[in-house]
This record gives C-alpha cells, sequence and structure tokens, in this order.
C-alpha cells in the first residue's frame, strides 16, 4: 500500500490514526471496518469511531450495505472544502483580534475610528443582528426596495419601531425588480398594520454589484446611522453587510431623498384611522366607550393610543370623579 504524505492533515485536526485510514481508503478506493481495522491492526471500535470522525468532517462517505462499506471522497473536494472552512475561522480570529484592540486601544485613550464592520454570509445571523437593529431604532428607518420575503421577516421589528414613533419610509422603482411587477401592493400588504411613507422614484434605488460572478442588487436598510446593505435577486437574498458611520449614513440618506419622485404615499394603519376617527366623531370620548366604538380593547388599544399622543394627534385628559374609584380617561383630537 502506497503512504502518501499526509503528515499536514494533523493541521487541521486529524489525529494519526484517522490519517493512517485515510490513506488506507485513498489508496483502496473503499473497505470495511474489518477490511481497515485487520490491515491497520486497530481494534473494532478504534476503527468505528475514527470512521466516524472521518465521515462528520466529509473525507469519506459510506453506504447501507451489509456490512457497510466506506467509501473515499475526491480529496481535492473535501480538502478544499476544509481549507476554506480553516481560513473562515482563521478570519473571524483575526476579526476578533481587531475588535479587542480597538477596544484596549479606546481603554487606554488612543484615538480609533469610529467604525464598525461587519458582512453574514450566514442568512440567519445577518436577519438576527438587523432585525435587533431595528427594533433598537430611535429615529428614523428608511429602505431602499427589499425582497418582500425580507420585508416580511422584518414586519414585526418595524411594528415595534413604528409604536416607538420612529420614522419610516421605502423607496421602490419598479426597474428595481425583474419579475416582480405589482411591489406596491405587496408592501402595502406586508406593512397594513405599520405607518409608513412609501416613494415610487424613477431611477433605480438598488445598485447593480458582482458577487460570486454574479450580477445582483444592492438593497439598502438604514437604521438611524447604521447602514445595512443586502444582496438579492427578486426575492431572493443571500449576503448582508453593515456600518456603524454617521457620515455614510447621511450619504445614504441624501441619496435616496434625491431621486426623481413619481409618487409619495403616507400608508396609515386602519386600526388607527378607525380610532382618530371615533375620537373625532365623539369629543372627549370616555376609554371604555372608545372601546366598544373601536372593536379594540384591553393593551392593544393603550399602546395606540400612546403612540397617537406621542405624535401630538390627540390629547389624554384624566378626570377625577366625587366617588372613590379609577379616574377616568378621556381623549380628544388636538386642534
Amino acid at each position: 500500500m502506497n503512504q502518501y504524505d499526509l503528515r499536514f492533515l494533523n493541521e487541521f485536526g486529524l489525529n494519526d490514526i484517522q490519517i493512517k485510514i485515510y490513506n488506507y481508503l485513498l489508496n483502496n478506493r473503499f473497505g470495511s471496518i474489518d477490511d481497515i481495522r485487520n490491515e491497520l491492526n486497530y481494534s473494532y471500535s478504534q476503527t468505528r469511531e475514527n470512521l466516524k470522525y472521518l465521515e462528520d468532517h466529509n473525507f469519506i462517505t459510506s453506504n447501507d450495505s451489509k456490512p457497510k462499506m466506506y467509501f473515499r471522497v475526491n480529496p481535492k473536494v473535501s480538502l478544499t472544502n476544509l481549507l476554506k472552512k480553516k481560513n473562515s475561522q482563521i478570519l473571524e480570529k483575526i476579526n476578533k483580534l481587531e475588535e479587542n484592540l480597538q477596544v484596549d486601544e479606546s481603554s487606554k485613550g488612543i484615538c480609533t475610528r469610529n467604525i464598525t464592520f461587519y458582512h453574514h454570509t450566514e442568512i440567519g445571523i445577518g436577519i438576527e443582528y438587523i432585525y435587533n437593529l431595528i427594533e433598537e431604532a430611535e429615529n428614523e428607518i428608511l429602505l431602499s426596495s427589499l425582497p418582500p420575503s425580507l420585508l416580511k421577516t422584518f414586519e414585526r421589528a418595524l411594528h415595534k419601531a413604528y409604536l416607538k414613533n420612529v420614522k419610516l419610509k421605502i423607496f421602490y422603482s419598479e426597474s428595481d425588480f425583474k419579475s416582480i411587477r405589482n411591489y406596491f401592493d405587496i408592501i402595502t400588504d406586508i406593512l397594513k398594520d405599520i405607518k409608513i411613507t412609501i416613494v415610487e422614484t424613477n431611477e433605480r434605488t438598488c445598485r447593480y454589484v458582482r458577487f460570486n460572478d454574479l450580477i445582483v442588487s444592492e438593497g439598502v436598510i438604514l437604521v438611524d446611522s447604521y447602514f445595512n446593505s443586502v444582496l438579492f435577486i427578486d426575492d431572493k437574498f443571500f449576503h448582508f453587510n453593515g456600518f456603524y458611520m454617521p457620515n455614510m449614513a447621511d450619504g445614504v440618506r441624501n441619496m435616496l431623498n434625491a431621486k426623481r419622485v413619481i409618487k409619495s404615499i403616507e400608508i396609515t394603519p386602519e386600526i388607527v384611522k378607525n380610532i382618530l376617527n371615533v375620537i373625532q366623531d365623539h369629543d372627549a370620548v370616555k376609554t371604555r366607550d372608545l372601546s366598544i366604538r373601536s372593536k379594540i380593547g384591553g393593551a392593544k388599544l393603550r399602546e395606540i393610543l400612546d403612540l397617537l399622543i406621542n405624535q401630538g394627534l390627540i390629547k389624554e385628559e384624566i378626570i377625577k370623579g366625587d366617588k372613590a374609584g379609577r379616574p377616568k380617561r378621556v381623549y380628544s383630537i388636538v386642534n
């Protein structure tokens, strides 16, 4: 049996037994546990456990025959994938080192640039990061055209931001998509419970970029001073980038606002319109009467009333009666 020089595999975490088993399968293409352990003089449990490790890390594969047979995977494929993973892990350590260095230098009074960069090809991590940013927004969220499925994912966070009186605006152009032609109807349905300004522009709001030899669209998610971008093709999204950099955020905000506007419409949730109409029709309406007429009660009604008060659209007056009991609250439109 040829003994290939595989000592470099120690750097990828393989032990000597695993390297010898792998060498056997490189020479013989396949083999059973008994074939391998008899050839290499290992115990059954040693052979089984180390074969499992090699299979878990995609060096080999197996079938369901009896006896079970193990096959080598093309070493160029398996080792190239392993190298990519290792490089990714090293890059994470480098980024972590850079972050720690910035923290240490900052604590020592050394000036560092106020820029935080992040990128997420792992979709779940990217979504979680931006979802949390949206939930914690304080002043403004600006969006360019985004895949409808991504807007659905962020809808709850956007609704929470809206209830904190954060200003929400989305810019879109029909030319941002190839196969989506009714974008306005789609997003107004997704965001029907959120007050948001929707602006249709003449020019594209997403720029074209190259990603892994593909030409894709880059959408914008601007949360206060956090600039985020997402790469997508129509309703498929696959990569997130972001910065914390106020100057860049100002530039993106100015770029979007400079687009030639076809139409700008402010969408107000029907539930909010309903409550405003009841208050307008019945000035100084009590909480109980407002709940009966609007058919909304409890925490949901309180949430909306607080929002309208914060927006300066209605005012609340607390009236204490002569008798013992909870004071009454009445609401009226601000003139």
